[in-house]
């Protein structure tokens, strides 16, 4: 358990491109108990956690290594939005958005710009998506 919540902790401060030394002082804490987190070694105390979940935007299942079920991935959408009705296409799209937070946090930007900004860029990586799985066959 140690060593998967380690891994967790060391793969999301690489997804942010921080340093040991960056991400503690981020935390407010020493390098050496960033190193000892990542190595599994200790467990980051309860408020550590709680920050960690809330700079890197993730649930604190998921900063734990704890990934949630289909089931409960559908009833957190039916909350969200109000709705019973959710495709397998939709619910599998919500799982890798859930796992792909880098690309998951560009779509949002992507989201919030004027819609003639975001139709223009939305054409040209649908283009390139395309060209790519194509290339990839």
């Amino acid at each position: 358990m140690l060593q998967r919540i380690g891994e967790q902790i060391r793969r999301l401060r690489n997804a942010h491109d921080w340093t040991q030394e960056q991400f503690a002082q981020r935390l407010n804490v020493s390098r050496s108990k960033i190193s000892k987190w990542e190595n599994g070694e200790v467990l980051p105390d309860l408020q550590s956690i709680i920050d960690m979940s809330d700079m890197f935007r993730v649930s604190v299942d998921f900063l734990l290594g704890k990934h949630p079920t289909d089931e409960q991935l559908l009833q957190e959408v039916r909350l969200a939005y109000g709705t019973n009705e959710m495709s397998d296409e939709q619910l599998s799209l919500i799982r890798y958005m859930n796992e792909q937070r880098e690309l998951a946090k560009r779509l949002y930007a992507l989201q919030s710009l004027p819609l003639h900004k975001r139709k223009r860029i939305e054409g040209v990586v649908i283009k390139m998506i395309d060209e790519m799985i194509e290339a990839l066959k």
